[in-house]
């Protein structure tokens, strides 16, 4: 980058002392808003449960079933999709299955 062309702001660093890349931590918070749609949003408060109805199921669908916009996207962010997939499917069952055990409380 040319010298005029540098941000007043100094370059941020992860803990690791690596710089951080704007570009990916755009494509890093994509893949985080598509899981919260795939479990529901606010996952952390448990007023809100598991995503319903065909919306929440494509959600999942883009996690769960191999797709190129989704390696592009890990691409992007920085990850390796099978790595990001396999997580994805641990958590995502982990969420119903919590889900199915809140139901069954009641």
């Amino acid at each position: 980058m040319a010298k005029s062309q540098q941000s007043v702001f100094p370059k941020a660093v992860n803990v690791l002392g690596e710089r951080l890349d704007p570009e990916r931590s755009l494509w890093r918070n994509v893949l985080i808003v598509a899981l919260e749609d795939a479990v529901g949003r606010h996952w952390r408060n448990k007023s809100f449960g598991i995503a319903k109805g065909n919306y929440a199921e494509a959600a999942r669908a883009y996690f769960l079933e191999p797709n190129r916009d989704f390696a592009l996207v890990c691409h992007y962010a920085g990850f390796d999709h099978e790595y990001v997939r396999m997580k994805a499917k641990k958590f995502i069952k982990e969420k119903l299955s919590e889900e199915k055990n809140d139901m069954h409380r009641l």
